[in-house]
């Protein structure tokens, strides 16, 4: 029971570091980035800041919820599911596809709100 209360605890502290970059990122005025190594593009460059930095810091809060739902789902099923390479799998599908969601979102921003 204690190991289960710790990995819930570091999963909710990784989650947290997501969620309050998010918020950061709502909330901040210049043009913000989502992926690392990416410049964030010019305020003359968008249709709206505002609407761009909202739209990175939902996305952010939102990938936190969805990694730590995913997270305390995936310690539930340890116990339930005996096969290990099962679990991986579910696992890994679940946060690749969490991470191709943020980035896919990212993609259809700057579609959207960078102008050509």
């Amino acid at each position: 029971m204690a190991s289960t209360i710790i990995y819930l605890i570091i999963a909710l502290l990784v989650s947290l570091i997501f969620i309050i970059l998010g918020i950061r990122q709502y909330k901040a005025e210049k043009p913000v980035a989502i992926n690392t190594g990416e410049k964030p593009p010019r305020e003359d460059e968008l249709t709206s800041v505002t609407e761009w930095n909202h739209r990175h810091g939902r996305n952010l809060i939102i990938f936190g919820c969805l990694l730590f739902i995913t997270l305390s789902i995936v310690v539930y099923f340890i116990g339930k599911i005996e096969n290990v390479v099962f679990q991986a799998a579910i696992f890994l599908v679940l946060i690749f596809a969490e991470i191709a969601w943020v980035e896919f979102e990212h993609i259809t921003m700057k579609k959207k709100m960078i102008k050509k």
